[in-house]
């Protein structure tokens, strides 16, 4: 029977898991050595030419006890052999901090942005970002990014966001302490991503601040501890109330039902923030075998008439969401294995979320 469910779950992911991916990386006694953490991932080691942006995350295993502050500006280094995060400011790098590390398939995704004296903005706190993929869109495609030491060797201790220059119609990346960004500073950027579960924009308002976070609300993330996402402030990208500068490093959290974006200083949260957000499966890199039967299984995806869905427990109701997050069907079931009518659906990409037991787990479906 183990072998029979190894196979279904390695044919269910062929068929349905992005390839993107997110997996977790916490900073251990072992992976760290002064102010860096060394990743350790198959896609990663010895690959210098990794896609890769990361965001802190507090606690990736739904435990909202389970997380430590970690205010530090950090960014990406590859050594030689191995990707590693590190503090930009040499502090040591805080046990038990945990990242989203998004690992992405596809290179069109990913560029390295070179703040040299050519890209210089309106102040030397811009740089111009020059990319087919953002120029002359507002607000453009949704992105990340992360410092990067390579491939200049510029520390680079500043919190950044991007802003739309609505005059010279192309994207900016700032600092949001609005001082001068170094010369020749490396920003990896991701821009969109291939085949992810959502993305979407969160901004923070009196309705949904408490403290020094405030609740993302999006059907892929909403009462799904296992949701993984990595996130980029973005001036004004919601119009004149999200322009808001936040020099403030951010992390995100489960509250128990809902994820949120935090500071990690603690400070409170003001309003207007607007976050990207771009969620992607995450990637357990080992799991045992009781785990491994709780996987739920879907197919055929990219489906036509009908999907279907089954897990080890018994299924008690399958939601599916369009991109704008608005629920399109809703069935109830009572065995271990349903079939969905998806002949209504328009073509395009949905967000499938199967309950079952306590359980939430949440799928992408492709619609032919």
């Amino acid at each position: 029977m183990k072998r029979i469910i190894l196979f279904l779950t390695v044919f269910a992911t062929t068929l349905f898991y992005a390839q993107d991916k997110i997996y977790v990386h916490t900073a251990t006694a072992a992976n760290i050595s002064g102010h860096i953490t060394y990743l350790d991932h198959p896609d990663l080691n010895g690959n210098p030419n990794a896609n890769i942006v990361y965001k802190h995350v507090w606690n990736p295993d739904g435990n909202i006890y389970n997380g430590v502050y970690n205010d530090n500006i950090d960014g990406l280094w590859y050594n030689g052999s191995n990707w590693t995060i590190y503090n930009e400011d040499f502090s040591p790098m805080v046990e038990g901090a945990h990242f989203f590390v998004y690992i992405g398939s596809n290179n069109a995704d990913f560029i390295t942005h070179i703040a040299d004296a050519a890209s210089v903005g309106v102040t030397d706190a811009f740089t111009v970002i020059d990319d087919p993929d953002f120029n002359n869109d507002d607000p453009g495609p949704y992105a990340v990014m992360s410092n990067y030491w390579n491939p200049n060797s510029i520390y680079n201790p500043h919190n950044y966001g991007f802003f739309y220059d609505d005059l010279e119609n192309r994207r900016n990346i700032y600092s949001e302490d609005l001082t001068p960004i170094p010369t020749d500073a490396a920003f990896k950027i991701l821009k969109t991503g291939t085949d992810v579960v959502a993305r979407t924009t969160a901004e923070s308002s009196v309705a949904n601040i408490t403290e020094n976070w405030f609740v993302i609300d999006h059907p892929a993330l909403n009462g799904n501890p296992d949701a993984a996402f990595v996130f980029q402030h973005y001036w004004g990208v919601n119009g004149a109330s999200s322009e808001e500068v936040i020099d403030k490093v951010l992390g995100a959290w489960y509250t128990g039902t809902n994820w949120a974006i935090y500071t990690e200083d603690q400070s409170d949260m003001p309003e207007g923030v607007a976050v990207d957000i771009i969620v992607a499966d995450q990637e357990v890199l080992s799991v045992n075998d009781n785990e491994l039967t709780n996987q739920v299984i879907m197919f055929p995806n990219p489906a036509k008439d009908v999907v279907n869905i089954s897990t080890q427990n018994q299924i008690s109701q399958i939601k599916i969401y369009n991109m704008l997050g608005q629920e399109v069907i809703n069935v109830k079931g009572n065995s271990n294995s349903v079939q969905v009518n998806t002949s209504d659906l328009a073509a395009g990409n949905y967000i499938v979320k199967v309950e079952s037991g306590n359980a939430v787990k949440t799928l992408k479906l492709t619609k032919q």
